[in-house]
């Protein structure tokens, strides 16, 4: 009995032991995250203290603003660190750096043409002329990338990892924290709001920064400036719902989530903040919506920051005693019939803007002279057609788990169809004419922009979905599913890449643009094709055999309308005839196609395997 004492007290102190020591690794790796954040922080500053380009003035005295937004996280962060709070510094990092890959293609603006850059806060234009980078564009270069190292650091520094979902079958019954049933609570209160907020701030990101009376500095919302600044706003517009309902659905405490939050609001504000600062300061400049919008939708992520969880039970409660009277229903992330029908609307709503955007006029000629119409005006047609027809699926809770998957994928096929119609309205209006923009390349852009927020909303879906599902997550790790497709899913990587980047349609007088060649606005489209794809398939060697054959048949499905380009666009280009992007393209489809067939066939088996034991 001695001896078995003994025992206990020394395999406890080193369990203690172990925890010390892991408590102080998690505590130096933020401290280095700390530090590379202050590092990033004065590089930023740094560079908005010297011109971005040769010659280059800010329109008004910014540094002061600038610098005191580029040292904002690090100082909460630093002070929740010295209040003990270090998940939420490590949040607020978290956040911050989430949308450093977007600022830092935005700031590559500078880099391929200056002249266009609504940027006033950093540079002026007074003239047309293209100038060279100076050192200020490399320290702001700097920063961002050494933002998100600090974002990767604090981000390892409270492990988070993917929840295993409560009560899985097979599983011990799990004890609950005392606080988790108050957390997940709290997930489940806010996590929609969390989202929508985002998509608020994102919107006023892509709205025009600014109106401008001045000739050489454009107040251009985000589809209409440079591709640079373009796909800058887009890629920040993006991470702020997937980074709010990463942060708010992380295996994490409340606390990280909370500072992630804030992190993402702070972040929101330094994009924000100069535009309002330049239409209030400067002559030749108005204040517009977008900069507002924008920090309303900071403010509300602070206001969810702000929230504490509510509701608690006695520490070591076990799941099945949460489910008898008195006691708090089981700990999960519910919310999903809600976010499916959010998914659904947004999808009908791609639907709607994307069919007005097909057949309303992309040039306005303003004469009698008959406008060019885009020989894709009838695959954006089709292609919101199909994101409708699958989002409405999503108001039949029967099947709207199965087909979420397929809209998750489809959604690209808008980006691709919209950039090859807004190509038409971009090269008639490039040249000086009688020619202008139609109404058509609103409706096209809202199209494009309806679709990647219901692309976010759906990502967001599948989450929740994953919390929910009763069976034990994968965990990361390749399914046998996964292993058993290997072969036909490398095979349809290949063919989609080579179907993105060769043309569908070719004739006499006619050149596509493509990935490796004539890159154009079209590309832009063929290239997040091609990502989403890539990513698609690499997701469902590890994702349930299920929603692995879904993801699989979306996949087939923008492959299948890569290749009706031809069929859909050969009535407007005289001499038109099949390139050799059509055969990759089926043959891409039909690939995925066999590897949603055995990924189907896993599931069967799977569910037969479970039957038999039951019986036994």
């Amino acid at each position: 009995m001695i001896e078995s004492s003994a025992g206990d007290a020394i395999a406890s102190r080193a369990k203690s032991s172990s925890a010390a020591r892991e408590r102080f690794a998690d505590s130096a790796t933020l401290l280095s995250a700390l530090v590379v954040a202050g590092l990033a922080a004065s590089l930023m500053a740094a560079g908005a203290m010297v011109p971005v380009v040769d010659g280059a003035e800010p329109a008004f005295t910014s540094a002061p603003l600038l610098d005191v937004l580029a040292f904002l996280p690090v100082a909460v962060a630093t002070a929740l660190v010295l209040s003990s709070r270090h998940a939420a510094a490590a949040g607020v990092l978290v956040g911050a750096a989430a949308l450093a890959p977007g600022r830092l293609v935005l700031d590559l603006q500078f880099a391929a043409d200056p002249s266009v850059a609504s940027r006033p806060e950093l540079y002026m234009p007074g003239d047309l002329v293209t100038r060279a980078p100076a050192t200020g564009l490399w320290l702001l270069l700097a920063g961002h990338l050494a933002a998100a190292v600090a974002g990767l650091l604090a981000l390892r520094s409270v492990g988070v990892k993917p929840t295993v979902a409560v009560g899985a079958p097979g599983s011990p019954e799990p004890s609950v924290d005392a606080d988790e049933v108050g957390a997940q609570r709290w997930r489940q209160r806010w996590l929609l709001v969390v989202v929508v907020t985002a998509v608020i701030a994102a919107c006023g990101l892509l709205m025009a920064p600014f109106g401008s009376e001045d000739v050489y500095l454009l107040g251009r919302n985000a589809f209409e400036g440079p591709a640079a600044a373009m796909a800058g706003y887009l890629l920040l517009a993006c991470a702020l719902p997937v980074g709010a309902a990463f942060l708010i659905t992380s295996s994490a405490t409340v606390d990280f989530a909370r500072g992630g939050l804030a992190g993402l609001a702070v972040g929101v504000a330094a994009l924000a903040a100069p535009h309002v600062v330049s239409g209030a300061s400067l002559e030749a400049v108005d204040l517009s919506a977008g900069p507002l919008v924008a920090l309303v939708g900071a403010a509300g992520l602070l206001a969810v920051a702000a929230t504490r969880p509510h509701g608690r039970v006695e520490s070591g409660a076990s799941a099945a005693e949460l489910d008898q009277p008195g006691h708090a229903p089981q700990a999960s992330v519910p919310g999903q019939l809600r976010l499916q029908l959010v998914t659904g609307v947004l999808a009908m709503l791609t639907a709607i803007v994307a069919v007005i955007g097909s057949f309303t006029a992309q040039v306005s000629t303003g004469s009698s002279a008959e406008a060019p119409e885009s020989p894709a005006r009838w695959l954006l047609l089709v292609s919101g057609l199909v994101v409708g027809v699958l989002g409405s699926t999503m108001f039949v809770p029967a099947v709207a788990a199965a087909v979420r998957p397929v809209l998750s994928v489809a959604w690209v096929a808008v980006l691709v169809a919209g950039t090859a119609v807004l190509d038409t309205a971009i090269t008639a209006t490039g040249v000086p004419g009688t020619m202008s923009a139609g109404p058509g390349v609103l409706w096209t852009w809202l199209a494009m922009f309806a679709a990647v927020v219901a692309a976010c909303c759906s990502a967001v879906t599948g989450i929740v979905e994953r919390e929910n599902a009763e069976a034990t997550m994968v965990g990361g790790a390749i399914t046998r599913a996964g292993l058993n497709m290997l072969a036909p899913l490398a095979a349809a990587a290949i063919l989609a890449v080579a179907a993105f980047g060769m043309p569908v349609v070719v004739a006499p007088d006619y050149v596509e643009p493509g990935l490796w060649s004539d890159f154009g606005t079209p590309s832009w489209g063929l290239l997040a094709g091609a990502i989403t794809v890539l990513a698609v398939l690499a997701l469902a060697t590890i994702s349930r055999p299920v929603r692995a054959a879904g993801l699989l048949i979306g996949v087939a499905a923008v492959l299948g309308l890569r290749a009706a380009a031809l069929p859909l666009s050969e009535g407007h280009i005289e001499g038109a005839g099949a390139g050799p992007g059509v055969w990759l393209a089926l043959a891409g489809a039909a690939a995925a196609l066999i590897a949603a067939v055995i990924a189907a066939a896993d599931a069967r088996s799977a569910r037969g395997r479970v039957a038999a034991e039951g019986e036994r």
